[in-house]
């Protein structure tokens, strides 16, 4: 693939993702169109297999809003369009102040019609909780 298309698609697929925690935050069901049957997410070590599994498990979240740090993307391997994506960032749960860092990793596969779907995805709190004073 060519250097210049390769950067048009990784700039495509930072898109899809800011897209995609847009529409996790507003409407989890518009996530389906994202997901096929055959995708899969590892969500905290759970292996969730199909878009209605991944999906049910993230309208589990309830209420949820997501403030995204950094995202990053690159050629699965050379030659190929398949990409890896990670994301970190802060995600605010069920109406609760305090925000939870996570991080997760996708591998997004070109459609037909030039946007991506989720072939495979891992989500993972960061930090689960912070006991005490870093400093001394």
């Amino acid at each position: 693939m060519e250097e210049g298309n390769q950067d048009l698609k990784i700039e495509a697929a930072k898109r899809f993702l800011e897209n995609y925690y847009r529409t996790f935050g507003a409407n989890w069901a518009d996530l389906a169109s994202l997901y096929r049957e055959e995708s899969v997410m590892i969500f905290e070590g759970r292996t969730l297999q199909g878009k209605e599994a991944i999906l049910a498990e993230l309208t589990s979240l309830q209420q949820c809003r997501h403030q995204i740090l950094d995202i990053a993307c690159y050629p699965a391997r050379p030659g190929s369009a398949d990409l890896v994506a990670t994301v970190s960032g802060n995600i605010w749960l069920d109406g609760k102040q305090d925000a939870r860092l996570f991080g997760q990793m996708f591998l997004l596969v070109p459609t037909p019609e030039g946007s991506f779907y989720v072939s495979r995805s891992t989500f993972v709190y960061l930090v689960s909780e912070l006991r005490g004073s870093f400093m001394a």
